[in-house]
This record gives C-alpha cells, structure tokens and sequence, in this order.
C-alpha cells in the first residue's frame, strides 16, 4: 500500500515539473456557423458590404445648387468657366416660393407713394415703387429664401410700422450648373473644386438619376469653357 502511494505520488510530481517546462496551450473555441475557409470568406466580406461608389461602373456627375437672380447665375458661371472647368448651363421653369412685403396702402397720385417710400428708407428699409390698376404702392421685399423672410419680418414688427405680406408661388426662370459625367473618382475631386470657387453645397449625384431630372434641359444645353466666356457671361 505504501508503495502504491509513493509511485502516484512520484507521478504526481513528475507530471507537475512537466507542466512548469512546457508552455501554456489555448484552445480556442469555435462559435458555432458557416464553416468558410479563409480566402471564400474574406471575398463573401467584401461582397457583404455596401457598394463602393469609387468602384461603381455608374457614372457621376456635380450639380450647383439652384440660383433664381440672373446677375448671380451669370456671375457664377463666369467664375466657373474662368477657373478652366467645362460649365453646362441648366436652365429651366420652376416654381418657387416667393416671399412679399408691401406697405398695406394704395395711392391715386405718384407723389404720395413716391412720399410713403422715402420714409421706409428713412426708417431703414428697402422701398420701391409698384402699379397696380393705374393705383401706386410700396414693395419692402420680394424674398424666395424664408430665413431671409423671417428677419425682415422680425425687423418691421420691431419698428411698429404697418406693413402686409403674402406668399406666392410663381413660376420663374431658374439656372444651374453641371459639369460632364465622370467615374466617381473623377466628380468627387471635382466637387471639391467646385466647392473651392465658391459655390455652396453642390450636389454629387448618379447620371442616371441626372438624366432622370434634368435630361431634357442638358440636351438642350451648351457645355461652354474659358474660350465662350465673352458670350456667355451676358446670357445665364
């Protein structure tokens, strides 16, 4: 018996001299799924994500943001078509939100009218004259922007002055500027530049949905660059 002891006991200590020799091993554990061997899964990764649009056979294309003054359109494209790039002018009929404050009162003779739009400007406001079934008014504002809307509406209940305003939707000419479709690559530095001359928030879209809004209106239009710019500056 005491033999028997002692042998499992020098077994024993054999065994743990082993384990203080050899290095540790870690099993890991497998969680439980497809069995995917490493080059299929690593391409069924890539396959999972979304679509790269640098790797998009589709191609893109840059579009201004809408702009409702001529002056502005005309002196936009000449900054575009003088920093080398090929401007496609867009121009179209749309219907806009148009903001109007007038004063509430009419007039039979100019010089009355002429009269209430000096003490507007002497109180700090933007004045015109307008006729209306041979009778004269005053314009404070026609505004297509509502921030823009809200300020001044902020300013003439603040000054206690009478004044009306109403909200139309007429329709007007519009202009925007494209550039020719490119592979993705290619439109998003050019959205960047567009950026850089100063235009705000241009809009980096699909050619096909492109063409789906404006594919008329570009078939229609003249790609233009830095030779045309003395022609076109005049004609948004």
């Amino acid at each position: 018996m005491r033999r028997a002891i002692a042998f499992l006991a020098l077994i024993g200590i054999a065994w743990l001299a082993w384990m203080a020799w050899q290095p540790p091993f870690v099993v890991t554990a497998v969680l439980p799924g497809p069995n995917i061997p490493a080059a299929v899964k690593s391409q069924a990764t890539v396959l999972a994500l979304p679509e790269r649009p640098g790797e998009a056979a589709a191609l893109w294309r840059v579009v201004s943001r809408r702009m409702i003054v001529p002056k502005a359109a005309a002196a936009m494209k000449a900054t575009l078509i003088g920093r080398g790039l090929t401007v496609i002018p867009v121009q179209r009929q749309e219907q806009v939100e148009l903001h109007a404050f007038d004063d509430p009162r009419n007039f039979a003779k100019r010089e009355e009218a002429v009269r209430v739009r000096e003490a507007w400007k002497k109180a700090g406001f933007d004045a015109a004259l307008i006729k209306s079934d041979g009778r004269f008014g005053v314009a404070l504002a026609r505004l297509y922007m509502s921030a823009y809307a809200q300020k001044l509406q902020r300013r003439l209940q603040k000054s206690k002055r009478r004044f009306i305003y109403d909200r139309r939707q007429p329709t007007i000419s519009t202009w925007r500027f494209t550039f020719p479709a490119a592979p993705y690559a290619e439109a998003k530095a050019l959205w960047l530049t567009v950026q850089e001359t100063g235009v705000a928030d241009p809009v980096l879209m699909r050619e096909s949905r492109f063409q789906t809004i404006f594919g008329k209106p570009v078939a229609d239009s003249v790609a233009v660059n830095k030779s045309d710019v003395g022609v076109l500056v005049g004609k948004p």
